[in-house]
Formats: structure tokens, C-alpha cells, sequence
């Protein structure tokens, strides 16, 4: 259990920098380029990664494989729509929306049962997240933020419970990480070929920053939360990471500051609160599940 929460809180300070980078990125081309090169980039240092560990890519081809790839390519589109409309400090706290989707979905797909005392959790970490981005206004490109924001955590929530159930021991990580990408990259490029056009609105400057924030979120970050996956509960790896956006929001406001109002304080710590007493309640009953279990 030590050897998983080391994994998942290096994938936190990694996953924590990303969006500071995609900001700088989306500011020079556009989301859809912007998708591009973090998909070109995850795969890329995947096979890289697999020739230096000397364990060589493998490309799976699976029903499951292709659904959790689709999830992934609208995940990242929305990811990078949402980044450049919103601040990363309001993309780190709306991005704690996944920890409620994961609790859901895993519920409903993995078979994973939640309390009472979890549903509670859950509603009141939806009203957090309202009282944070209520103050906007009617902005048309806040609420296109938000509601975008909102698309990413939900599909990269499904995506993870996807690579939960199709991790296996004859299933490397890395593998797992660089067939996701390639065929995800696909649906990419068929949305940028219908939105975007390749041939113009290109700066290298702009590549840069996506491509550091592709290797720290798409590719360490992931890869280390794959290894946590090994050794925890889908639930609690996930749910540990709520604390992820006061990082971010520590490293993100010298660049890109943003007012703070009473409002916006009261409904972070709700939801912040909200996900913490969720990982208590899930522990709490990961202990009695542990205690019923006989003795091997």
C-alpha cells in the first residue's frame, strides 16, 4: 500500500504542473493542434520509455482497448477547449470533478457499492463546485469553460475505469498507455481535419509548452498512476488526489491570477472537504470489508 500512495503522489506533483504548461501552450495555437501534439508526445516517449526499460511496446487490439481510446481523444479535446477559456486554477479545482465521476462510474461499471454517507459527499461536492465558478457571470466562454471542463473529467474518468478493468498482469502499463494514445490520436485528428485548419495558426513556442505538459500530465503523470493502480483501490487512488489543485493554484497564480472572493474560497474548501471525508468514508469501509474477510 506505501509503494502505491509513492506512486500516486509523484503522479500528483507531475499531473499538478501540466495544466500551468497547457495554458502557456494554448495561448499560441489551438486546442485541436494543441491535442495533437499531446497525443504525438505521449506516444512517442511511450515507445522511447519501452526501448530504455527494455520492455517493448505492444499494441492491443480489443473491443475495450478502442472504447477507452474514443473516451481519451474526447477527454483531451475537451481538456484543451477548457484550458484555454479558463484559468488553471479554476481548471485545477473543476478538475477535482473527476474524483466524483470515478466514485460514480465505479459504482456503476466496476460494481464498487456507495454508502449513504458517500452520496452525501458526492452532492455536496457538486455544490462546492457551483459556488466556485458561480461568481462568472453569464460569460459565454466561462460557461463553454465550465461546461467543457466539466466533458474532460467525466471522460477521463471513464477512461481510468477502463484501463482498471482491462489492466492486467499480462498487460504492461506502458503498452496499455501508448495503444490508448495511438488510437485515440485518430479520433483526434479526424476532429481537427472537420474544425481546425493544419496548415495555419502553428507556433513552435506554443508546441513547446504542450509538450512539456504532455510528458509531466500524459505520460509520467498517467504512467505513475497506472503503477498506483497496481497497488491500490481504484477509489482511494483517486480520491487522493483532491489536493492536487492548491498545488497548482500555489504554482499558477503568479502567471494567470485571479480574483478571489468569498464565494469562490467557501465553495473550494467545500469541495475539497467533500472529497477528504469521501476518502475516509471509503477507507472506513475498505477496513470493515478487510475485517469480514476470512483469514488466508
Amino acid at each position: 500500500m506505501a509503494t502505491g500512495h509513492m506512486y500516486n503522489a509523484a503522479s500528483i506533483v507531475f499531473t499538478a504542473i501540466g495544466p500551468l504548461m497547457s495554458k502557456f501552450g494554448v495561448i499560441h495555437i489551438s486546442p485541436g493542434k494543441a491535442a495533437l501534439v499531446n497525443m504525438l508526445t505521449v506516444i512517442v516517449a511511450s515507445f522511447i520509455w519501452g526501448l530504455i526499460s527494455r520492455n517493448k511496446v505492444v499494441f492491443y487490439v480489443a473491443k475495450d482497448v478502442m472504447w477507452m481510446a474514443l473516451f481519451n481523444a474526447i477527454g483531451v479535446i475537451a481538456l484543451f477547449i477548457s484550458i484555454s477559456l479558463l484559468s488553471p486554477v479554476m481548471i485545477g479545482f473543476l478538475g477535482r470533478l473527476y474524483t466524483i465521476f470515478a466514485v460514480i462510474l465505479a459504482v456503476l461499471i466496476l460494481k464498487e457499492r456507495m454508502t449513504k454517507k458517500e452520496v452525501v459527499f458526492v452532492a455536496v461536492a457538486l455544490l462546492g463546485t457551483f459556488l466556485f465558478v458561480g461568481e462568472g457571470g453569464g460569460e459565454s466562454a466561462l460557461l463553454i469553460g465550465v461546461i467543457t471542463a466539466i466533458i474532460y473529467t467525466f471522460f477521463f474518468a471513464l477512461t481510468n475505469i477502463y484501463i482498471k478493468k482491462t489492466q492486467t498482469k499480462d498487460r504492461n502499463a506502458n503498452a496499455i498507455l501508448f495503444t490508448n494514445n495511438v488510437i485515440a490520436l485518430g479520433f483526434v485528428l479526424v476532429y481537427v481535419l472537420f474544425t481546425d485548419d493544419l496548415s495555419t495558426g502553428f507556433r513552435w513556442q506554443g508546441a513547446f509548452f504542450i509538450v512539456l505538459s504532455s510528458l509531466f500530465t500524459g505520460f509520467v503523470g498517467t504512467l505513475l498512476f497506472f503503477k498506483a493502480l497496481q497497488y491500490m483501490r481504484f477509489s482511494i487512488a483517486n480520491v487522493t488526489r483532491a489536493f492536487s489543485p492548491v498545488l497548482l493554484a500555489v504554482i499558477s497564480f503568479p502567471f494567470f491570477p485571479i480574483a478571489i472572493t468569498a464565494q469562490n474560497i467557501v465553495g473550494a474548501v467545500i469541495l475539497l472537504g467533500s472529497i477528504v471525508l469521501l476518502a475516509m468514508e471509503d477507507q472506513k469501509m475498505e477496513k470493515k470489508k478487510d475485517e469480514k474477510s476470512p483469514a488466508t
